[in-house]
C-alpha cells in the first residue's frame, strides 16, 4: 500500500497526489472537454493508460468530488462521468499548468536534449 502524505504537514497534499498520478489531470480535462463522458470513450481517447489505472482515477476524482458519476439503469447499465461544480473550480488552475507547458515545451525538451549529451 502506498504511503499517504501527512495531511496535517500540508493541507494541499490531496492535490498533490492529483500532480503526482501522472493521468489524474489527462482524465478531469478529457472529461471537461467531452462530457458527459463513458468509460469506453474515455479508455479509447486516453492512450497508453490501462483500463485498472483509469478505474482507479476514475474513483479517486470521484471520491474527492472532482468528478461525478452517474449510472444509469438502461439495459446493458450506462455510467457516465462529468466534472462537479468543485471540481470546475479547479479547472483553470489545470489550464494554466497546460499553458505553462505548451509556452514552454521548446526549452524543456531543449534542457533535456542537452541533459543527454
Amino acid at each position: 500500500m502506498a504511503k499517504k502524505l501527512d495531511y496535517e504537514y500540508c493541507k494541499a497534499a490531496p492535490m498533490l497526489e492529483w500532480l503526482g498520478n501522472k493521468w489524474a489531470l489527462v482524465v478531469l480535462v478529457k472529461i471537461s472537454e467531452n462530457e458527459p463522458v463513458r468509460f469506453n470513450e474515455l479508455y479509447r481517447n486516453i492512450p497508453s493508460v490501462s483500463e485498472k489505472v483509469l478505474s482507479q482515477v476514475l474513483r479517486q476524482l470521484t471520491t474527492d468530488g472532482i468528478i461525478r458519476r452517474e449510472l444509469f439503469p438502461d439495459v446493458p447499465p450506462r455510467t457516465e462521468y462529468s466534472v462537479t461544480e468543485f471540481g470546475r473550480t479547479l479547472l483553470p488552475h489545470v489550464e494554466a499548468l497546460l499553458n505553462w507547458g505548451r509556452e514552454n515545451f521548446e526549452q524543456i525538451m531543449s534542457n533535456r536534449q542537452k541533459s543527454h549529451n
